[in-house]
């Protein structure tokens, strides 16, 4: 029999062909199996909150549909938009929020229900603008209630610790720092607002353990200029600290995290803000400023009105300056310990003292200085996540 050398090279290279492509097919599908089950999985907020052993460790109450967290929990941290939040509850939908600390001090206002109050329209006009609107299940920002607050352990729970707002159904009422529940007698008191907000609940995890040090993240963002960052967030230029309280058209208004040297008086004679003669402002704007780059700073309009029970009585007067200070409705005025603001009231100027609590104060009398100014939106920012232990370089 004649050996068909042509016939047997194809049957070989059929084998041989075959064998490479199990082999590699082989290899292929291996390796991409390994890769993807080497990947971390991708958690919604909602589902890695509600992961089996998340719940066993973490001891969350369950009632109906929602899950809440123990009234002492050390571990329901979550940040966002520049402010540290504590999670009420959350359900299949969402996650309902209140921040950690008051971020500003108001008056009720003259209105009798909170719907009409000065409270509710800061929250909604100025507050609400400020957040991450992607990320929110509802776009309305609201006090906690009294309802909510008895569900979280009232005085027991993690939410005491400063005086502040709290709504019944319609109403304000005022708990204290030691978490007693109080009816004002007037609207005129300056309380504390502490924002409640709900986040969609299908947003993705991105990091974060929910401790203080390490909350949970949903944003994933990336700030390259200073026109990126958030209310809220630190940032250092010149090697200094400061804080975002405001960002707008011209740029980002920013104040210092710490005091200057020595204590200042506002003005010999008048409680009104100049940038000539012997009063603060002068030496914010020539002295101050001759420490900072002034080609980074933006000129402001800054409100120096008198405050009776709305926010917005404070920009009846304005004058214009590079350095100024912060405002009565203005972001964190309770971090200016011993510090005087711009408000006026009467012949006096409004001051935080060092029990977080708004006073009125002589001009005469020397106190803190934490200085405020605006620096153009579209400065560099070199590194850092925005956070006050890891700020954002700006300027270098």
């Amino acid at each position: 029999m004649k050996f068909d050398f042509r016939k047997t090279f194809v049957i070989l290279s059929i084998f041989f062909l075959s064998g490479m492509v199990l082999f590699y097919g082989y290899r292929l599908i291996y390796f991409y199996q390994k890769e993807n089950t080497n990947k971390e999985r991708v958690y919604t907020m909602i589902e890695y909150l509600t992961r089996e052993e998340y719940l066993l460790k973490n001891k969350l109450l369950k009632k109906e549909n929602r899950y809440y967290f123990d009234k002492t929990a050390s571990n329901n941290y979550l940040y966002f938009s520049g402010i540290l939040y504590r999670i009420l509850y959350f359900d299949e939908e969402k996650i309902y929020v209140v921040a950690d600390d008051c971020v500003t001090y108001l008056k009720y206002g003259i209105a009798e229900t909170y719907d009409t109050s000065s409270i509710h329209e800061w929250l909604n006009t100025v507050y609400l603008p400020n957040l991450n609107q992607q990320y929110l299940a509802t776009k309305e920002v609201n006090l906690l209630t009294k309802e909510m607050f008895s569900e979280m352990g009232a005085s027991e729970s993690f939410l005491v610790g400063e005086d502040f707002w709290l709504l019944d159904d319609n109403q304000g009422l005022i708990v204290t720092r030691e978490g007693e529940l109080s009816k004002p007698t007037n609207y005129e008191v300056f309380i504390g607002i502490k924002p409640t907000i709900v986040l969609n609940g299908k947003t993705n995890y991105i990091r974060g353990r929910g401790v203080k040090t390490d909350p949970y993240v949903i944003e994933d963002k990336e700030a390259k200029q200073l026109s990126d960052v958030s209310v809220g967030e630190y940032l250092t230029y010149q090697d200094k600290t400061f804080r975002v309280v405001e960002k707008n058209d011209a740029g980002v208004r920013v104040v210092a995290v710490q005091k200057l040297d020595q204590t200042y008086a506002f003005s010999d004679s008048s409680n009104q803000y100049a940038t000539s003669g012997s009063s603060l402002g002068n030496y914010l704007n020539h002295e101050y400023l001759d420490t900072l780059k002034k080609e980074d700073l933006v000129e402001t309009t800054w409100k120096t009105g008198e405050y009776h029970f709305d926010y917005k009585e404070v920009s009846e007067d304005t004058v214009s300056a590079y350095v100024g200070l912060l405002t009565v409705g203005d972001y964190f005025i309770t971090d200016n310990v011993d510090g005087f603001l711009l408000t006026k009231s009467g012949n006096n100027i409004y001051a935080m003292n060092d029990d977080k609590f708004l006073y009125e104060e002589k001009p005469s009398s020397p106190l803190n200085v934490y200085p405020s100014f605006t620096l153009k939106g579209d400065l560099a920012i070199q590194r850092g996540m925005g956070y006050r232990d890891n700020p954002y370089v700006v300027g270098e």
